[in-house]
């Protein structure tokens, strides 16, 4: 017998969906929303665009098996509806009738083509752990396995069949992530950089398309009218410029040039826009699945030694940054679990203990063999923006007060911070990181294994691993969780990241714009936008 409560539970959410609007769903807007990103687009295929604010464009532009709106609410994408085993292992997605922009069908093939390709080991980038849920892509990610024994598989256009390695409570919330959405698959065998610039080959399936890509300058999209709903799309188009410097993004907005600034476009809102109180009456703020942390090199010396890295976790005093650095209402991290995970009740370790910190460091120079005045220089690599500058900076300070050691900052701007940390050219790297799920799953995912392209700390632990397996094939929630509990505390022994502080969402947007989605995950979804005059 299998769950048939897909096809319902979709259209009542479509239902609620089209409620709550001041606006008829046959209006349009005749102004595009204009907003600013603080840096380039890294790539718009979903498979490889997974960070900031890749992820925000390819939102706009595709769609996967569901989307999701505020607060996590799943609503239908390109499934029309689902059907879902008693032993939760297999999913039957049946798709509606779509198209591409180009006009060819959306069909179940693309699906599969496109989920097997990311998982590939020739191809794999770093979104392709998101798939560890599916049957046999761990192993075919390690080369043990031929793709095509992966988990997917089309029956028809209009049907795909899934199987899963163990029940994911969170599996159908990944079905709305980019890495997740569709490719055109005659498009992509028959051009593969298709993905690299506007044209008649870039094809999209979302509620808008590609029209103008000016690289390292400006995008604009335009409403896809090939899109199965698009006449729920109210606006005609969005226009996005790049203006890395916040202070440039707060001029525009004020003088109304773009209609939002701040969380996740911009990332932390400086203080210095913070002091003046009339600003700070505007933000709206909400509690976010997401951190600040320190990605530990762990296979450069001397932080491949844990009692360094839990020397520099103690040295940093998190409530100092909240409240004099952020100011936003952050709060400190020692875990890497929001609380609205609801795992763990009290911190892992303490909070800005210099004496713990300095005991740590004394037992890490007996390990490495050298007295303090031999210890060499940290080097911390940070992204340009100016919240990360700061922060860092009072790290730095941190660090050097505590334990007495000299730090640099590196400083590049974020793709080529991204791709030094993606390829381990660091010893400290500072990321700003979001859940893409509202289940704690997602970010103990991350430390897996070091074969993980998102694992920047390449740690691994064999009893770590053992943890995460026990809690994937564990049904009962309340055993599931303390299993994560678990994996938890022991990465925080490990210490392979250094949490920092909990963010926010905070943003300040255009008063006439409504029905925006942004959820906790920093999602930010134009998909029902309008304005209101």
């Amino acid at each position: 017998m299998k769950k048939s409560l897909g096809a319902l539970l979709i259209a009542a959410l479509f239902f609620i969906a089209g409620c709550g609007k001041s606006r008829s769903s046959s209006t349009t807007d005749k102004r595009f929303v204009n907003v600013a990103i603080a840096s380039c687009v890294r790539s718009l295929d979903p498979r490889i665009g997974n960070e900031y604010p890749s992820a925000f464009v390819i939102r706009m532009l595709y769609e996967g098996l569901m989307r999701m709106g505020e607060n996590g609410q799943l609503f239908p994408g390109m499934a029309e509806s689902y059907e879902i085993s008693e032993d939760q292992i297999h999913y039957t997605f049946h798709l509606r009738n779509a198209n591409w922009s180009n006009g060819d069908k959306v069909t179940a093939y693309d699906f599969e083509y496109a989920w097997k390709k990311a998982v590939n080991p020739t191809f794999a980038k770093t979104g392709a752990f998101t798939f560890y849920a599916i049957k046999n892509v761990e192993a075919c990610l390690q080369g043990k396995i031929d793709v095509g024994l992966v988990g997917v598989k089309a029956l028809d256009e209009k049907t795909l069949v899934v199987e899963l390695e163990h029940p994911a409570p969170y599996f159908l919330a990944l079905t709305s992530c980019p890495t997740f959405m569709p490719i055109n698959k005659r498009i992509d065998l028959e051009k593969s950089d298709w993905a690299n610039k506007a044209g008649d080959y870039f094809t999209c399936n979302g509620p808008f398309i590609m029209d103008e890509w000016k690289k390292g300058d400006s995008l604009t999209l335009k409403r896809n009218q090939r899109y199965w709903n698009v006449g729920d799309v109210a606006l005609p188009g969005i226009k996005i410029l790049v203006v890395e410097d916040a202070m440039t993004q707060f001029y525009l907005f004020e003088k109304g040039k773009i209609d939002w600034f701040g969380d996740p476009l911009l990332g932390t809102i400086p203080v210095d826009i913070l002091k003046d109180n009339s600003v700070r009456e505007r933000i709206q703020s909400r509690e976010a699945f997401g951190l600040f942390w320190f990605f530990v090199n762990t296979e450069v010396y001397p932080l491949s030694n844990k009692n360094l890295r839990k020397a520099l976790a103690y040295a940093i005093n998190r409530h100092e940054i909240a409240e004099h650095v952020l100011q936003m209402g952050e709060r400190p991290a020692m875990g890497i679990l929001a609380e609205g995970f609801n795992i763990q009740a009290d911190p892992y370790f303490d909070d800005g203990n210099s004496v713990k910190a300095r005991e740590y460091f004394n037992q890490a120079l007996k390990e490495l063999g050298i007295k303090k005045e031999e210890f060499p220089k940290i080097t911390i690599s940070i992204s340009t923006r100016v919240a990360s500058s700061r922060l860092n900076q009072a790290i730095q300070q941190q660090w050097h007060d505590a334990l007495g050691i000299d730090v640099e900052l590196d400083s590049k701007e974020w793709p080529v911070h991204f791709t030094k940390l993606s390829k381990g050219d660091f010893q400290v790297g500072e990321v700003q990181w979001v859940s893409w799920l509202y289940d704690p799953i997602y970010l103990l995912e991350t430390f897996r294994i070091k074969s993980i392209a998102t694992n920047m700390s390449s740690w691994e632990h064999p009893e770590y691993r053992h943890l995460l397996e026990l809690a994937d094939n564990e049904v009962d929630v309340g055993q599931r969780k303390e299993l994560l509990r678990r994996a938890e505390t022991f990465l925080m022994e490990e210490m392979p990241v250094i949490p920092i502080c909990f963010s926010r969402v905070c943003y300040m947007k255009n008063p006439k714009l409504h029905g925006v989605y942004i959820s906790p995950l920093k999602e930010l979804d134009f998909r029902w936008a309008y304005f209101e005059e």
